[in-house]
């Protein structure tokens, strides 16, 4: 599939080594509107392992030349939510009321200018907190 994400140029990079223990994420009015409260990961894709990066349509994963994982995020809100990073927009997939990233947003009443901040603890499993614009 020629529109799928470039797993060659991922091949033998370990994300713990690629200088990240962390990733600071600004909140703008686009990702609050124009995304339904989701923000891109896409500057910051090198945090993340390359399997964790699916087709558009979910469906279409089998089709890939690696098997897509899901990560572990777990976050300041009290809940965990369990997804993977949807290919060309690269925003997580599990963007639902009940446990995930609309429901975080929401919750945390994100604003422009804050900061989503993204936590390694392992390749499948992170942290996510909001540091507030006007701390």
């Amino acid at each position: 599939m020629s529109n799928s994400f470039q797993f060659d140029s991922f091949m033998g990079q370990n994300t713990f080594t690629m200088g990240f223990r962390s990733i600071e994420i600004p909140i703008t009015r686009q990702n609050l509107f124009m995304m339904q409260r989701q923000f891109s990961v896409k500057d910051y894709i090198d945090f993340f392992p390359f399997d964790v990066i699916g087709a558009m349509n979910p469906s279409n994963n089998i089709d890939k030349n690696y098997r897509v994982r899901t990560m572990k995020i777990n976050t300041d809100a009290g809940f965990e939510i369990e997804t993977d990073i949807v290919e060309k927009t690269f925003v997580f997939r599990n963007r639902s009321m009940a446990k995930g990233t609309t429901r975080y947003m929401s919750e945390k009443n994100i604003k422009p200018g804050d900061i989503i901040v993204i936590e390694k603890i392992t390749s499948y499993e992170y942290n996510m907190k909001l540091k507030r614009s006007d701390q």
